[in-house]
């Protein structure tokens, strides 16, 4: 798959996974009868289901492990996770263990500079938190 077409899958995958966040959600405010707690139960029963092969191209189950070991494919997922930053359920956490094990996989030039610049996006974005935050605690 290409870089734009998996940065696509991978935002359509965390709609969907919101989607269905949102479903449990909202099956859990309705009020408790016996159609309404299995409705529930259904949902979050799709949402756990479906959650490991939407949160992360080719399952997260064991991705560290293909990024160590060099699978060329895990490791383009992971730099298009990254470049895109995508929100869902679980994502930060995601996102952070990704950017430390990807740097531990053996990287081509080409994608080097791709971390590189992800890393450089990120930590600007780190800064810039902190300001907002250290400003609104001035107002």
């Amino acid at each position: 798959m290409r870089t734009e077409e998996l940065k696509s899958k991978i935002l359509r995958d965390a709609e969907e996974i919101n989607r269905l966040g949102a479903r449990v959600k909202e099956t859990f405010r309705a009020p408790r009868t016996e159609a309404n707690v299995e409705a529930w139960r259904k949902a979050c029963a799709e949402f756990y289901c479906r959650y490991e092969e939407l949160a992360f191209p080719g399952g997260y189950t064991g991705a560290h492990e293909r990024l160590l070991a060099g699978d060329a494919q895990t490791i383009e997922a992971a730099l298009c996770f990254l470049e895109v930053r995508p929100y869902f359920f679980r994502s930060g956490y995601m996102f952070a263990k990704l950017i430390k094990k990807i740097k531990h996989a053996p990287l081509s030039k080409k994608q080097t500079d791709r971390l590189k610049r992800i890393v450089e996006d990120y930590e600007r974005w780190k800064r810039e938190k902190a300001a907002r935050r250290i400003a609104s605690r001035q107002l």
